[in-house]
């Protein structure tokens, strides 16, 4: 596969690590409604390695749930049939399947196709590199989710071809699972098989013009090594005390810039030494000699003056209006008393990772069995922490200085300087490296030791993964989100469809009181911010109507609005609207003033609830499509561990095309 061509956009946003992470998974669809194709047509147009697309209809290869794998089947072959679609069709993938037949034995020598077969198809068509299967069970209601996903992680489906059995054996399969459209008995029990094992879930719904995409992060949490942050700050060390030595070395190369007869050569002079030579008169200026003891912190600017003093300084030094690397250095000024040490969200970050629980997850016990439903802590998730682990350690040397990255910015020099200046700095980088991959060198013999012979889960990370957690250790990032059945227990206790889980389900989910605190604070801020032109257009409240669209589901097993007859659109609407009042009462927002003005007061609050009762779960494409997109855009930062996923629930409001982001 010509990866490298043909795709070369993407690979400029997430980088030959990305592609591979793509490649190496697969995405298990359940249910093939609008918003679910629309999600995956975006996954496999980038690449991702295979999907399953999961789908109830009249036929199954096995009524077992246990056998659930052995009715996975290869994409059928498209036939022309597949394209027609209806006037009334609200789904791009999925035509009416009663006009799709391929030879079979039914009498007619027609066999209908499932819903499944048919989306597998058409979306495979959209990148021949991607391998397709389907799976046509009775009912998701009523399938074994534990034995689906255990023979998935054991197993992945393959086509039989050569090139693919090489893939799935060389390759680390990575499983993705988005639930599309689906009410909370397939929801929730899934949800807490996909958190038993650690694997990441999607929930994605469009509902009339509303919708909303549901993040349920892996066990125990969404590792971010690239968060990509658009204003990252140069790594240059100004202000760390003391310089390190080849920094020392190139600056020493220019001795005194108000000596420099050559106008041309001080308009060449780095930006970098052009600071660190003002520093030195600044600190004469402001009787701060400079110490040659290396133990003692020498002075910065402070205050908003001195900042101010310090940038005039540095435009007095240029010996006309026309240097350039002086309006840099003008420019770049911040860079000599920003802190270049990790901030405190990266702190936070360590905090999680503890040594001991480390080294007990790492390690093989005898008590691990093949095959159990017994959840570990993830491969990848041990690596991160082995490297976090080992940056700890060297923050604790380093006075809580990261690894340096060794890029420097484009700036105004000779080439000698410039090319000095960049060797210094990815020499010290690579020291860096070197000490944090002796650093999990010696955290992993620790761990050996301690493991009485017994094999580890984890291993020494590449050359690569080094280089790239070393370059952004300044900006990593965690996600942790509450499992979707332990929040749908607080926003609808009462709901019997969480009889299907056991009461165990619900203990011991790690830090459930901490994120139930923070969501409910935030929650709480968001309503100081509504939608300014019409605040009932406020995506949350149209949240909490879609939630009770599913209280409502879970009491009759159909959604509101089935009845045309008015007055079942009105029994309807005021039973969606009690619910309303109980999940907005269980958010803890019924103190809040703009729930009480515009959900908790009936007139208002009984308008969102006629609306959705009047969509009666309708599909329509455009909708599901902004999600849809929305979607797969954050189920690849979920796959790659580039860039930071929203937390946890994107609500799309199509009445006002307006979107909120909030934590439940």
């Amino acid at each position: 596969m010509a990866t490298t061509d043909k795709y070369d956009r993407q690979l400029r946003l997430w980088g030959a690590s990305g592609q591979r992470a793509l490649g190496s998974t697969m995405v298990v669809l359940l249910g093939s409604s609008a918003c679910g194709t629309e999600t995956l047509k975006n996954l496999v147009l980038p690449g991702v390695g295979s999907f399953l697309v999961v789908d109830d209809g009249d036929e199954a290869s096995s009524s077992e749930a246990a056998a659930a794998a052995q009715g996975v089947q290869k994409c059928p072959e498209l036939d022309s049939s597949m394209l027609e679609f209806g006037e009334q069709s609200s789904n791009f993938f999925l035509p009416a399947p009663s006009k799709v037949a391929t030879g079979g034995d039914d009498g007619n020598n027609n066999k209908k196709l499932s819903k499944a077969a048919i989306s597998c198809a058409l979306l495979s068509e959209l990148n021949p590199d991607v391998l397709g299967f389907h799976y046509t069970v009775p009912s998701l209601e009523g399938l074994d989710y534990s034995a689906l996903l255990e023979k998935i992680k054991q197993g992945p489906p393959s086509d039989g071809s050569s090139s693919s059995a090489a893939t799935t054996t060389t390759l680390p399969q990575k499983i993705l699972v988005i639930a599309a459209d689906q009410p909370s008995t397939v929801t929730l029990p899934l949800s807490y098989e996909c958190h038993n094992r650690s694997i990441p879930l999607l929930v994605v719904r469009s509902y009339g013009l509303l919708g909303y995409a549901r993040i349920q992060t892996a066990t125990p949490y969404h590792c971010i090594t690239e968060a990509k942050k658009s204003n990252r700050i140069p790594d240059l060390r100004l202000s760390a005390w003391p310089l390190f030595e080849g920094l020392k070395n190139v600056a020493s190369t220019v001795s005194n810039l108000d000596e420099m007869d050559d106008t041309k050569d001080h308009s060449h002079v780095p930006f970098v030494i052009v600071l660190l030579q003002a520093l030195d008169k600044w600190r004469g200026a402001v009787s701060a000699p400079f110490n040659p003891d290396p133990a003692v912190r020498p002075r910065y600017p402070e205050t908003f003056q001195e900042k101010e003093d310090f940038r005039k300084l540095v435009k007095g030094m240029a010996k006309n209006n026309n240097e350039i690397n002086f309006e840099e250095a003008i420019r770049e000024a911040h860079l000599t008393w920003v802190d270049g040490r990790v901030s405190d969200e990266v702190k936070e970050v360590l905090d999680r990772v503890d040594e001991k629980e480390f080294f007990a997850s790492a390690v093989k016990s005898e008590m691990d069995v093949e095959g159990s439903a017994t959840s570990s802590v993830p491969a990848h998730v041990l690596q991160f922490q082995l490297l976090a682990l080992a940056l700890k350690r060297f923050l604790k040397q380093n006075d809580d200085y990261p690894p340096l990255e060794g890029k420097i910015p484009d700036m105004t020099s000779d080439t000698a300087r410039f090319v000095a200046l960049q060797e210094a700095y990815q020499k010290q980088a690579e020291q860096d490296r070197a000490t944090i991959c002796e650093i999990a060198k010696a955290l992993l013999d620790e761990c050996k030791q301690a493991s009485n012979g017994c094999d580890l889960h984890v291993s020494i990370p590449s050359d690569d993964e080094i280089v790239t957690f070393c370059k952004n250790a300044r900006y990593l990032r965690i996600l942790e989100t509450r499992p979707l059945f332990a929040e749908y227990k607080v926003q609808d206790p009462a709901s019997p469809t969480l009889s299907i889980l056991k009461p165990a389900s619900f203990e011991n989910i790690p830090n459930f009181d901490t994120i139930q605190a923070d969501a409910r604070d935030d929650l709480q801020s968001a309503m100081f911010d509504p939608y300014e032109t019409d605040p009932i257009q406020t995506p949350l409240l149209w949240w909490i109507a879609l939630r009770a669209c599913d209280a409502f589901y879970d009491r009759h097993e159909h959604y509101p609005g089935k009845h045309e007859q008015e007055l079942a659109l009105e029994s309807d609407a005021n039973e969606v609207y009690k619910f309303m009042t109980q999940i907005a009462t269980n958010l803890g927002l019924s103190e809040c003033d703009f729930i009480k003005e515009h959900l908790l007061d009936s007139s208002k609050g009984k308008d969102l609830a006629r609306e959705v009762v009047r969509y009666d779960e309708a599909e329509i494409h455009n909708i599901a499509a902004v999600v849809g997109g929305v979607a797969s855009q954050e189920a690849v930062k979920l796959i790659t561990g580039q860039y930071v996923p929203f937390d946890d629930t994107y609500v799309y409001n199509g009445i006002a095309s307006t979107a909120g982001v909030y934590r439940f």
